[in-house]
């Protein structure tokens, strides 16, 4: 073999090593691929679905005891038209303290309050919505702060339902007044009626069947 063919052999020889030695070297794109697909990207993934998956949960959980169609708590999505809010946020809680239809409350606060009269109320931050105390004799309790906020105010009505004396100077509900509650889960007419014969107002609440009727749609 001559010196010209021992040095193209070995120029060969020198090639085919450079060749070998990048076939296993990863391309700048097969490492930014496996960097996005692998453990870490993956955990992301699972990380922001999660995360969703909260959001929704909140989102529902919020909109529970505000609009609705049946159910203690949910209010009928006509009494967001009906109801100041202040008076939605009440009602909502009265319902999930007391079992009462929701439905059935919200035509009660109308009954008591509606129209410009609880748009007035609300903005003197006044949130007797059932008038307690407020007799022809005069009224009672209704300048103390369990009225300021209408979900304490909610929970001194549940209370005072209940027989519990939670309106300052006024004393504790009727016999007649704490049985509304024992109609408690059963259907809005029993709730209705019990409300019309509990003597919480003179009148019997004759509008009380046709404001459900608006509420609950």
């Amino acid at each position: 073999m001559s010196i010209s063919d021992v040095t193209a052999r070995v120029a060969l020889i020198n090639s085919e090593l450079s060749s070998l030695s990048t076939a296993f070297t990863p391309s700048a794109n097969t490492a930014n691929t496996s960097s996005s697909s692998g453990p870490a990207g993956a955990s992301m993934s699972f990380s922001s679905q999660l995360s969703n998956a909260i959001s929704g949960t909140t989102a529902t959980t919020g909109t529970t005891g505000t609009t609705g169609t049946t159910g203690t708590g949910s209010l009928p999505a006509k009494a967001g038209t009906m109801l100041t809010s202040a008076q939605q946020t009440f009602a909502g809680r009265l319902a999930t303290d007391t079992g009462l239809d929701a439905g059935v409350v919200s035509a009660w606060l109308l009954a008591e309050e509606s129209g410009g009269a609880a748009v007035s109320r609300q903005a003197s931050n006044n949130n007797d919505w059932l008038n307690i105390g407020y007799t022809d004799s005069g009224t009672y309790g209704s300048a103390d702060n369990v009225w300021s906020d209408p979900s304490t105010a909610a929970d001194a009505t549940a209370g005072w339902l209940k027989g519990q004396n939670t309106i300052p100077g006024y004393g504790t509900a009727s016999s007649g007044i704490q049985s509304i509650l024992s109609t408690a889960g059963q259907p809005p007419q029993a709730q209705i009626s019990a409300l019309q014969n509990s003597g919480w107002a003179s009148s019997g609440y004759p509008s009380l069947p046709s404001l459900y009727q608006q509420v609950a749609g």
